[in-house]
């Protein structure tokens, strides 16, 4: 995390881990992301932001519901100063993760 630079990350699977069963048309178009980032850009604000959206809980207590942004998969994930991503890679293959 840094408080002045954005990152892009880029992702690719191991097209050749499953080379048989590889087929660049069944790829995903879109991943799900996750944004964390803090309210008006201030570090000491109570309020977390998900996805633009203040994540604070319901007049019930109970958590709310959390949608992700989609995001074409060929994009790299870009991460912005003092934030968390999460993204959800489907399908995605690679060695270290079998």
């Amino acid at each position: 995390m840094s408080n002045s630079t954005t990152y892009e990350v880029s992702v690719a699977d191991d097209s050749n881990f499953y080379p048989d069963n590889y087929d660049d048309n069944q790829q995903q178009i879109h991943r799900e992301e996750y944004h964390l980032t803090l309210k008006d850009g201030n570090i000491q604000s109570d309020v977390l932001m998900l996805n633009g959206v203040p994540l604070v809980l319901t007049e019930t207590k109970d958590i709310p519901a959390m949608y992700p942004v989609l995001v074409h998969a060929s994009n790299p994930i870009s991460v912005a100063p003092d934030s968390i991503v999460f993204a959800t890679l489907k399908d995605f293959k690679a060695p270290a993760c079998s």
